[in-house]
């Protein structure tokens, strides 16, 4: 499996690019990579430009459809992937946990889609995606409809929830999940790096 990271993301809500947001004395990215090395062979980042990235020593490739949120990043990251499924997560998460990740991979063959489901919320950054999304993806985005939700509503897809239960024995404040779009959610990665 391919470990994706979407770095698409442009920081209108913090102002600032949360990508590179030193949390801890690394930036959040880093600590992304962090979180995967040890489980994937394969990591890759989709972003915007490979510039930016070129010293993190990880593959970049260039959003093959740009201005289309978190579906044109899982659409080019499925391409590029020399993996079958990837799991997909975003550069401003600085508590990925391996614990976590592995309950997701755990079940990664469960359907096309294997998301986790935090009280009715799906984790769409937390989830493995199949190569068979791909035709689904490309409907959408060419359709307008960049909602992951409408991704894991299709009819053409298996799709296979993770109930939180399942999380909170490896994370208990599902810290995994959280990531950073506003002034109050950098406050918060603060403190908990104070603790």
């Amino acid at each position: 499996m391919t470990g994706l990271i979407i770095a698409g993301g442009k920081s209108r809500r913090l102002g600032l690019d949360k990508r590179f947001l030193e949390i801890g004395g690394r930036p959040c990215i880093q600590r992304v990579i962090d979180a995967y090395e040890g489980l994937f062979k394969e990591i890759l980042i989709v972003a915007d430009a490979t510039e930016p990235f070129r010293s993190l020593g990880v593959k970049v490739v260039v959003d093959l459809i740009p201005g289309c949120a978190t579906l044109g990043g899982l659409y080019t990251g499925l391409h590029f992937a020399t993996h079958d499924r990837v799991f997909a997560a975003a550069s401003d998460m600085p508590w990925l946990s391996p614990a976590a990740i592995r309950v997701v991979l755990d079940q990664a063959l469960s359907g096309d889609i294997v998301i986790p489901d935090l009280a009715g919320k799906l984790q769409s950054m937390h989830a493995a995606y199949a190569k068979t999304c791909l035709p689904v993806l490309r409907s959408l985005v060419e359709a307008g409809r960049l909602k992951v939700q409408d991704l894991c509503m299709s009819p053409e897809l298996r799709v296979h929830r993770i109930p939180e239960a399942a999380f909170r024995d490896v994370d208990p404040e599902l810290r995994s999940f959280f990531n950073i779009n506003t002034p109050e959610d950098l406050a918060q990665a603060k403190k908990w790096i104070g603790t």
